[in-house]
């Protein structure tokens, strides 16, 4: 490695570390993996985002895009001053037996290891919804999930690096059994164990998506983990108070400020944002 990429690797990881106690960062889901190998694909996206503010990306790697052209990307990004986080996930890692998550961790601390500071991510972020799964009874379902959490953040937190989580917002009404004991809330183990969730906040309004992670908040400083606000921009069939795809880019922009501006009032020890889900709907929204 050159002395100059070491030097730029070191004014990147300062300079993302340098986030004022009273902003409130916005982040963005950007699922397509393959996007890493086209220019002329992610130069519209990316553009799109640095209009918009972004200052964090959870970017979904491809299995098959190599690490090179991985890495070349995440430079590129980071050079636009946005940070950028290894996105993965699938419900079926949480069966017994899976070895999904182990080959997607070994790729990602591998990575981490031989990657350049500039071109290196700053977690792993992981979307895994046990709730999408139809084979399973409810109480079954979520104690697998509590149990991969707690394999997985061992993984990851063994190998030096950072994880953080998707939740959905009503995680903190389900119970399982940890270190010994019944009755744990399952938000609790989750908080407990990594660096960052982003909940699935998705509301239309700023009131109602602060509403929804009112307990996430109480228990961020307790467990000193991050806690993000998603907003939705797609059509999700859940009705529209869901999403801002029928309100436009202009109002979800509004709402979204108004709900950074009362996050900045909630005390936290390890931060606070909002992620919007996610760039491709995003940029689809009407103005």
């Amino acid at each position: 490695m050159s002395v100059r990429q070491i030097l730029v690797g070191v004014v990147a990881a300062v300079c993302s570390s340098l986030v004022r106690a009273d902003e409130v960062p916005l982040a963005s889901w950007w699922w397509h993996g393959q996007d890493a190998a086209d220019p002329a694909a992610y130069g519209p996206k990316l553009d799109f985002l640095v209009a918009n503010g972004v200052s964090e990306i959870y970017f979904g790697v491809d299995s098959k895009t190599s690490d090179e052209t991985v890495a070349a990307f995440v430079r590129v990004v980071r050079k636009r001053g946005i940070t950028v986080q290894w996105l993965s996930g699938d419900v079926s890692w949480i069966w017994p037996g899976s070895l999904g998550f182990d080959e997607v961790c070994r790729r990602f601390v591998r990575y981490q290891r031989r990657a350049p500071a500039d071109a290196r991510f700053d977690a792993l972020h992981l979307d895994v919804e046990p709730h999408q799964d139809a084979k399973l009874p409810d109480a079954r379902k979520w104690q697998l999930y509590a149990d991969f959490v707690c394999r997985a953040a061992a993984l990851v937190h063994r190998a030096g690096e950072k994880i953080e989580w998707d939740v959905p917002f009503w995680l903190d009404n389900l119970e399982v059994d940890y270190d010994h004991r019944a009755g744990v809330p399952l938000l609790e183990v989750v908080m407990g164990l990594s660096d960052g969730v982003t909940l699935m906040s998705y509301r239309d309004k700023a009131e109602a998506m602060l509403e929804l992670g009112q307990r996430e908040l109480e228990l961020a400083g307790k467990y000193r983990c991050r806690v993000v606000f998603g907003a939705e921009t797609g059509k999700t069939g859940e009705g529209d108070f869901v999403s801002f795809a029928e309100e436009g880019a202009a109002f979800m922009r509004g709402e979204l400020d108004r709900l950074r501006a009362a996050l900045k009032a909630k005390p936290t020890l390890k931060g606070k944002g909002v992620a919007v889900h996610h760039v491709g709907s995003w940029m689809k929204l009407a103005p």
